[in-house]
């Protein structure tokens, strides 16, 4: 690719995510070899964007709205597309291709051809494309254009392959991706082997900007930071605290982040009506993100992360980075167990086990020596997964 090329990254939204932020750091360090980016958004308004670690260079453009309201014959499109679909997931029968592909365009047909239109007038720009809807999207607008297109899906692609637009659908229509990035190679076994034949491994980055890595004496904390949504199984986490909390009742919980939408906030009404019940909620302190999240929790006794699922966790990394203990359950796509080795730079336990997870933070918060030799070994992983290694497995693809 010349230096004169650009690079398009089309997303859903930019509100703070473990997927934006990676997708911040890559395209800062595309502009400082000398590409022109961009940051597209195919699912939110600029206007509901939280921007974290984006250079302020790059602009961030959107589709949302672009197109006039939907109109009677649109929705009755959408609906007429979407019934088609409805009688193979009652009887949890993968749903054909063709009809899936019908479903998704009637519902994002105007972002579809923006995005098209926008691809025609830059054939040389080269696209890189993160999570749902905005891949699909991305794949089917740049059919028959000559731009390359690289996508990578951030979640548990079980999950994925099993919904409407899963395997079927991924089989025919993700064919027109040049490159898939996968997180894990658990992730990359997952998919259709004409889609994974064309896919590569790469994990993410650790942000450079991050405090150095702390080893002094620490605050007696049990800490989790990510976006409140049900994926990350906070009453695990809550279960496993009141358990751990009998025998150190003098360590407290600190849950940062914040929801984003009406689900995510049920499930943190749920988080904290599960501690009342328990009695632990005099103990917890939940907290809004902050941008100098790192420096609040550097010193705090342990990081956990009790999710059903993830990607490649950017909390758990970063976390291992600033040289916390560290507790993740052994969660799809494999990311947790990709980094860590189990007692040796963090401890790994079993999903939705809240009794494991509550011995863990016995056995780090009763052995200092033990809590010292994980955070001693965790913070390597700065120089493991750094930004400039990892920058330069993508150039490489591009």
């Amino acid at each position: 690719m010349s230096s004169n090329r650009k690079i398009l990254m089309v997303m859903p939204v930019m509100k703070g995510g473990g997927a934006e932020r990676v997708a911040s750091l890559l395209l800062n360090q595309f502009l400082k070899n000398g590409y022109d980016c961009e940051f597209l958004l195919t699912s939110s308004p600029k206007n509901d964007v939280i921007n974290r670690d984006l250079d302020p260079e790059i602009p961030v453009t959107s589709l949302y709205g672009q197109s006039k309201k939907p109109g009677t014959l649109k929705r009755i499109a959408e609906l007429f597309s979407s019934l088609l679909c409805k009688p193979f997931e009652l009887f949890k029968i993968p749903v054909p291709s063709d009809f899936a592909y019908i479903s998704f365009v009637s519902q994002y047909y105007a972002e579809i051809k923006a995005l098209k239109n926008k691809l025609k007038t830059e054939p040389d720009t080269a696209v890189i494309s993160f999570l749902q809807p905005s891949v699909p999207m991305t794949l089917i607008a740049a059919k028959n254009l000559p731009n390359r297109v690289v996508i990578s899906e951030r979640g548990d692609p079980e999950r994925l392959l099993k919904k409407r637009y899963g395997y079927n659908f991924i089989k025919k229509y993700y064919q027109r991706a040049d490159a898939v990035v996968f997180q894990t190679n658990d992730a990359l076994a997952a998919y259709p082997e004409n889609v994974s034949a064309k896919g590569t491994v790469i994990f993410n980055p650790i942000n450079d900007k991050l405090p150095e890595a702390y080893s002094g004496e620490r605050e007696k904390y049990v800490t989790t930071f990510c976006r409140i949504s049900r994926q990350k199984n906070l009453p695990v986490l809550i279960e496993a605290f009141g358990d751990f909390h009998k025998d150190f009742s003098d360590y407290r919980l600190k849950i940062i982040g914040e929801p984003q939408n009406d689900d995510d906030r049920a499930s943190l009404a749920e988080t904290k009506a599960l501690a009342d019940k328990l009695g632990i909620t005099d103990y917890i302190d939940f907290m809004p993100f902050s941008a100098e999240v790192h420096s609040l929790i550097i010193r705090d006794a342990m990081y956990v992360n009790s999710s059903d699922y993830e990607g490649m966790s950017n909390a758990m990394l970063e976390a291992m980075a600033i040289g916390m203990p560290v507790i993740c359950t052994d969660c799809p796509i494999g990311g947790a167990n990709a980094v860590i080795s189990s007692n040796e730079n963090g401890i790994l336990t079993e999903v939705e086990n809240a009794k494991e997870l509550s011995e863990a933070m016995k056995k780090i918060a009763g052995d200092k020596a033990f809590a010292d030799k994980l955070s001693r070994n965790a913070s390597q992983i700065r120089y493991n997964l750094s930004l400039e290694n990892t920058v330069k497995k993508w150039m490489e693809l591009l």
